[in-house]
């Protein structure tokens, strides 16, 4: 019994064993930043000790939290807390508890390179995001060990030194009801308050921004208490910054007609918006002119030549909010995407629409399975009249068993092949979106090319190389074909790769991708410093084509002579990238998180404007005009 750590008093006990669960939780919190350490990058010894009182106040109000039914047990005066059975059931819930608590961490240390963000409640949804969850689970398990070998290992040292703490029977001690009571009462208010997070309402996650700068958040919250908040917070919650006459004039969301020059109706050209999985500008030599520069785009790098390069932004970090914002020029400002809230039923349209309003025939191509992240839902939705997948590509016989990349869906080479044959029988005018497959976990690569292609600091590096030269087949075979003259091309990402150098890990390199048309009748090229987002698209396309309709979006067309700006949601915070009005290749930020701010007067109230014009409009179900 010496051993052991045996204590008389229970409220002694629970101390302990509410600090052990604070250490485990503790403990995965500095793993998660070993392995985030090249994304998050405190800058000083102050906001260091920030960081570790955040970790106090958020880490303490997530174990009182998870812990809260063991606490109800131990605090309820009743005799049978002190019975075998009673005690028995308390401790599973304890341990159940914990467990729970310290796991998302543990998956987040690998998840969160690819998408800069907490955890929410939309990781249950994305559990069974795709049919083949079975084949993508063996290599989870061994390309990310760490993110399920690191949580055993706390919780078996966890289990090793909960196992010494022990509660003496009530017996040696002197039972009092009154005591009981009171104890219970004092217990309970210290609970509730370590819950809240202090004295005030209780915390949320913007309040990490008291602690850290908002970028290194991640740091401050955890993921358990963040998918709490979500699971029962509602996605969005109405702004008022300013009065909505006033929000709509420093932002119009309801863009009118085309204001852009035009002397006379444009021809109808095709339009092949190409959009490629995971390509982040860090990769492409156009985009990195140094002589070390590691290009992995030879072939994009040769069309930016002849094309107009801008300085492409995504709107988000995931595949599914990236092709929204494209095709909608909806962003997602809000911790889970739109087409997985609760306001997926609300009325939007978009650029698909709007095409095929003008007579063009849309299709939007996919090597991947249909009912992946409900892109063919969402594609039917928007307005496209096909959607082209892997499972169209087997149903007409295409191809074979080696097509198939063992994961996700058809490899980039012959998908894009049978996507430039399906394009030519098409009637002009068409508009194709295609999203490739290939250049994403667990990085497939075709037996034929595994020594053709260089290994790199990551493993994306060689997969982007060969998706690369499958975008060259494409434009080989694309160029026998009637249609190409005729047709711009739109080269694009659904979101940046994994930043491997500083210059790509910070506010205004996280999400970099190309942005790139390139027009075979006009092929002079030039690049042009204007920040263009993923929402930009439609708003420009609309204004290209002349279209007379009124549209709401939250980009801007850069037919109309106007700064470039990109906004995005990180954890708690929104932030927008602008080009600075003298000198267009420096960059102003500016940050809106709570009541935390920063950035130019002038940039942070065109900010809040489009928030709360964001959160009005989706909340009142007013993203299309009647």
């Amino acid at each position: 019994m010496k051993k052991e750590l045996r204590e008389k008093n229970i409220y002694s006990y629970m101390v302990l064993k509410m600090l052990l669960a604070f250490g485990a939780l503790l403990l995965m919190q500095t793993a998660f930043y070993a392995a985030n350490s090249h994304i998050l990058r405190p800058e000083s010894a102050s906001e260091w000790g920030g960081i570790v009182l955040g970790n106090v106040v958020f880490g303490m109000a997530t174990t009182t939290t998870f812990l809260l039914p063991w606490f109800l047990m131990m605090l309820l005066p009743l005799r049978a807390r002190w019975s075998k059975w009673y005690r028995t059931v308390s401790e599973v819930l304890y341990i159940v508890a914990v467990l729970v608590m310290i796991v998302p961490r543990g998956v987040n240390g690998a998840y969160y390179q690819y998408t800069y963000r907490l955890l929410s409640d939309e990781i249950f949804s994305y559990l069974g995001i795709s049919g083949q969850m079975g084949a993508l689970a063996p290599h989870f398990a061994i390309d990310f060990w760490y993110a399920w070998i690191v949580p055993l290992a706390v919780f078996i040292l966890f289990l090793v030194l909960n196992s010494g703490i022990r509660l003496a029977p009530r017996e040696s001690q002197r039972p009092s009801f009154v005591n009981d009571m009171i104890g219970s009462a004092v217990s309970g208010v210290v609970v509730w308050f370590l819950m809240r997070g202090g004295f005030g309402a209780f915390i949320e996650t913007a309040d990490a921004a008291h602690f850290a700068q908002p970028k290194n958040m991640a740091l401050v919250n955890n993921d358990s208490y963040n998918i709490l908040r979500t699971l029962f917070a509602p996605d969005l919650e109405e702004k008022h910054y300013m009065d909505s006459d006033e929000a709509q004039a420093v932002f119009p969301a309801r863009q009118y007609p085309n204001v852009a020059e035009s002397d006379s109706v444009r021809p109808r050209r095709n339009i092949v918006l190409i959009v490629v999985e995971s390509l982040g500008q860090e990769f492409m030599g156009c985009y990195n002119t140094q002589a070390d520069a590691d290009t992995r785009t030879p072939f994009l790098d040769s069309i930016a030549r002849y094309s107009t390069l801008y300085d492409g932004r995504a709107n988000g970090k995931k595949s599914i909010e990236g092709i929204t914002a494209i095709n909608t020029g909806i962003p997602n400002l809000m911790d889970r995407p739109l087409t997985n809230s609760v306001y997926d039923s609300n009325r939007y349209t978009g650029l698909p629409a709007m095409m095929k309003r003008h007579g063009y025939h849309t299709a939007f191509f996919h090597g991947t399975y249909n009912g992946v992240m409900g892109f063919d839902r969402t594609c039917k939705r928007i307005g496209f009249d096909e959607y082209l997948g892997k499972d169209e590509y087997e149903a007409e016989g295409l191809g074979s068993e080696s097509d198939y990349d063992g994961a996700w869906g058809i490899l980039d080479e012959p998908f894009l092949q049978y996507t430039a044959r399906r394009i030519g029988t098409y009637s002009e005018p068409f508009f194709a979106e295609v999203f490739t497959v290939s250049s994403h976990h667990p990085y497939p690569m075709p037996e034929e090319y595994r020594e053709r292609f260089r290994e790199g600091r990551h493993p994306i590096l060689k997969c982007v190389e060969y998706t690369d030269y499958a975008l060259r087949r494409f434009f080989d075979e694309a160029r026998r074909q009637p249609w190409y003259a005729n047709t711009l091309f739109i080269i694009t990402g659904d979101h940046s790769g994994h930043g491997l150098s500083p210059e790509y890990n910070d506010y205004d390199g996280w999400y970099r991708i190309p942005m790139m048309v390139y027009d075979p009748q006009h092929p002079e090229g030039r690049r042009e410093p204007t920040i263009v987002q993923q929402t930009d698209i439609y708003p420009t396309l609309a204004d290209w084509l002349g279209a007379e309709e009124e549209i709401v979006c939250f980009g801007h067309s850069l037919m109309r002579g106007e700064g470039g700006w990109q906004v995005y949601y990180g954890n708690g915070y929104y932030c927008m990238v602008a080009n600075n009005a003298v000198a267009p290749e420096v960059h102003d930020i500016s940050v809106v998180c709570g009541d935390y701010e920063e950035g130019r007067p002038e940039h942070l109230r065109f900010l809040r404007a489009l928030i709360q014009q964001y959160n009005s409009m989706i909340i009142n179900n007013k993203l299309t005009i009647k």
